[in-house]
C-alpha cells in the first residue's frame, strides 16, 4: 500500500477483509483489558495478603508486649521491646512456660567476671529470674532460682544509675548500667517478693504419714521455724511491719 494511501485511510481491502481485521483488532484489545485486569486482581490479593500479615505480626507483638510490660504499654516500652526484639522472643519460646507470668523487665549489664560484661535484659518471671542477650548465633543466657537468693543490696552507679548485687548461692551476682527509675523499683520489689516467698515456704515433709502425736510435734517445731525466718527477713528490710505481722499471724493460725 502507497504511503499516500495510507494518509487518506485507503485501502485494497475488501470489506469482509476489513471487518475480520477490526474484529481481530477488538478481540486483541479485550484480552490485553482482561489480562491488566487479572494482574491488577493479582496485586490487589498480594496486597491485601501483605495487609492482614502485617496486622498479624502487629497483634502477636502487642500481645507479647503485654505479657511483659502489662496492658497498654507506653512509647517508652514500645521502644525497648523493638530494640530487644529478638531477646523477649527468645525468652518467651524458649525459657518461660506457656502459662507463665512476668514480673519485671529491666536493661542491665551483667559483669560475669572482670574482664566479661555482657550487656542484655533482666527478666522477672513467676518461677526464675533471667538474663538473655540475643543477637543471631550470638546468645548468652543465665537462669536464677529465687530460693538460692539469700539477699539484694543496692549501690550508685554513676549520676542516675544504680548497680545491683544479689547474694546467690555462695556468691554474688553484679548487674549494672540500671536506670534507676520507676521500672526498675518495680522490678526489685517482685524480686524481693519473690526471694521472700520462697524463703516463708514451710520445708516440704517426707511423703509418709508420720503419727497423729509426731505430726502435731512437728508442726509446733515448724511454726517457731517460720516466725524465726519471717523476724529474720523483718531485719534485713524484706518484710514491711504489715506484711511481717501478716505472715505471723498467718504461721500461728
Amino acid at each position: 500500500m502507497s504511503l499516500w494511501k495510507k494518509i487518506l485511510g485507503q485501502t485494497d481491502l475488501s470489506p469482509e477483509e476489513l471487518a475480520k481485521r477490526e474484529k481481530e483488532q477488538a478481540e486483541k484489545k479485550k484480552r490485553k483489558e482482561e489480562e491488566a485486569k487479572r494482574f491488577q486482581e493479582e496485586q490487589d490479593r498480594k496486597r491485601e495478603a501483605r495487609r492482614i500479615e502485617k496486622e498479624r505480626r502487629k497483634a502477636e507483638e502487642l500481645k507479647s508486649m503485654e505479657r511483659f510490660f502489662g496492658p497498654s504499654p507506653g512509647m517508652g516500652k514500645k521502644i525497648t521491646y523493638s530494640a530487644h526484639k529478638e531477646v523477649f522472643q527468645y525468652v518467651e519460646r524458649h525459657l518461660l512456660r506457656e502459662d507463665e507470668q512476668v514480673l519485671g523487665v529491666i536493661q542491665a549489664e551483667y559483669d560475669k567476671t572482670k574482664k566479661r560484661e555482657i550487656k542484655g535484659l533482666l527478666f522477672a518471671a513467676e518461677e526464675k529470674m533471667i538474663f538473655a542477650f540475643v543477637r543471631g548465633n550470638n546468645q548468652y543466657i543465665e537462669e536464677f532460682e529465687y530460693s538460692k537468693m539469700k539477699g539484694i543490696s543496692l549501690a550508685r552507679d554513676g549520676f542516675a544509675s544504680k548497680e545491683l548485687f544479689i547474694d546467690y548461692g555462695r556468691g554474688r551476682k553484679k548487674f549494672d548500667d540500671i536506670i534507676d527509675d520507676d521500672t526498675f523499683k518495680s522490678f526489685l520489689s517482685a524480686v524481693n517478693g519473690k526471694i521472700a516467698e520462697y524463703r516463708i515456704k514451710p520445708v516440704q515433709k517426707a511423703k509418709t504419714k508420720p503419727s497423729a502425736k509426731a505430726a502435731s510435734s512437728e508442726q509446733g517445731e515448724d511454726k517457731y521455724k517460720q516466725l524465726e525466718r519471717i523476724a529474720e527477713l523483718k531485719e534485713k528490710g524484706i518484710l514491711t511491719e504489715e506484711e511481717f505481722q501478716a505472715e505471723k499471724k498467718k504461721i500461728l493460725n
